[in-house]
């Protein structure tokens, strides 16, 4: 049977899923490959949601979301990125990548170009691809410490440039921008008048330094800023994100999730607010966790002699293998040593020779996973 839609059809599934599938073959592997809090959702926000069902919270909400959440989100939007901000400038999504697919659709149009970083999340691609766009990959290296390089990006814009997409804290490297960076990409954007998709769903989860969110430094202008409860609150199956834009993108945003999802669960999002208005502690244990779980991996890998990038946020880690081909390789670990990580090169070309692994496991795992890492490159030489 021909398939209806050559566009969709064409799209290429991201590498980390095809590890987790391969993986669920094995009952024994241990799972560093995808970015899954190794947490149940705080309990005081699971109560919260079952007592709005219980309470008739079970209908539809406004195409944008609940108008408590939409405030509570501008309250914690001007605590935590510095600038005021209102429950206009928010939408309610379903999850991170609902914020960034409406926010590609709401101001790309077919065959415009976006920058998307690499190494960077397989979705940018894929959700770029998805709205027939076309994504074009600016390179984070090494001699930059692996940070935009703001000439190179200006460089690369053509007269199809509409948008650039920059993630910080970034997954995969686990690198934060200077604030110095992110007010210069956000003036480089308004200069040119391209839309800035600022990914800032780790923001809340740093090892070092300070989130410097684009939102601080916007003013008004054509900026689209992602986040999501599901790593900061271990909550990636209630799916609930948001977008924080100018009123006009929130309510092309408002059409978008009418024609697709009508708008996110409703329970849900009464969970998300109490995640937001209920105690912070369970944030900071979770956060914890992971520290430890990056000083166990690098006490492993600098043991072992492995080349690796220090992350300062997010829950992973960047790990040279030495191998191009990636996919190929973390297929042989796992049928032999046991350990699912992320091929590095599903994160763009510049990841031919890493690994992704995730620390948001638990600390045993960790440390035995990257010792089998460890194990199996020593075996290869």
């Amino acid at each position: 049977m021909a398939l209806p839609s050559l566009l969709i059809s064409s799209l290429e599934q991201s590498g980390i899923r095809r590890v987790m599938t391969r993986a669920a073959e094995f009952p024994d592997a241990i799972h560093l490959e995808v970015g899954e809090p190794g947490f149940v959702t705080p309990r005081h926000i699971t109560d919260a949601a079952h007592q709005a069902a219980l309470d008739g919270f079970t209908g539809y909400t406004a195409d944008v979301g609940l108008s408590s959440l939409r405030d509570a989100l501008a309250q914690a939007a001007t605590f935590y990125h510095g600038d005021e901000t209102f429950p206009e400038e928010i939408c309610v999504t379903v999850g991170g990548i609902g914020a960034l697919f409406g926010g590609i659709r709401a101001v790309v149009d077919t065959d415009d170009e976006v920058l998307i970083p690499d190494p960077g999340w397989p979705n940018y691609a894929m959700v770029v691809e998805a709205a027939a766009a076309r994504p074009v990959r600016y390179p984070l290296r090494a001699e930059n410490h692996y940070l935009p390089d703001i000439d190179e990006i200006e460089a690369m814009l053509s007269e199809r440039t509409h948008a650039l997409i920059i993630n910080s804290p970034s997954n995969p490297l686990g690198t934060v921008f200077p604030e110095r960076l992110m007010q210069e990409l956000v003036e480089l954007t308004r200069r040119r008048d391209l839309w800035l998709i600022s990914d800032e769903v780790y923001h809340r989860l740093l090892f070092e330094g300070e989130h410097n969110s684009a939102w601080r430094f916007h003013s008004g202008g054509r900026l689209i800023v992602v986040g999501s409860f599901s790593k900061t609150y271990a909550m990636t199956g209630w799916r609930v994100g948001y977008a924080l834009a100018p009123p006009p993108v929130i309510e092309l945003y408002a059409k978008i999730q009418e024609a697709t999802v009508s708008n996110a669960a409703t329970p849900s999002q009464k969970a998300a607010e109490a995640a937001l208005l209920g105690p912070q502690d369970c944030v900071q244990a979770m956060l914890a966790t992971y520290t430890r779980n990056r000083e166990v991996a690098m006490e492993v890998l600098d043991q072992r002699g492995l080349e690796y990038l220090r992350p300062q946020g997010a829950f992973y880690i960047w790990v040279h293998v030495g191998r191009e081909d990636t996919n190929t390789f973390v297929l042989e670990l796992l049928e032999q040593k046991r350990v699912a990580l992320a091929p590095g090169s599903t994160f763009g070309q510049e990841g031919r020779g890493w690994v992704r692994l995730s620390l948001a496991a638990n600390v045993d795992d960790v440390r035995e996973g990257v010792t089998r890492l460890a194990d199996f490159l020593g075996d290869e030489d």
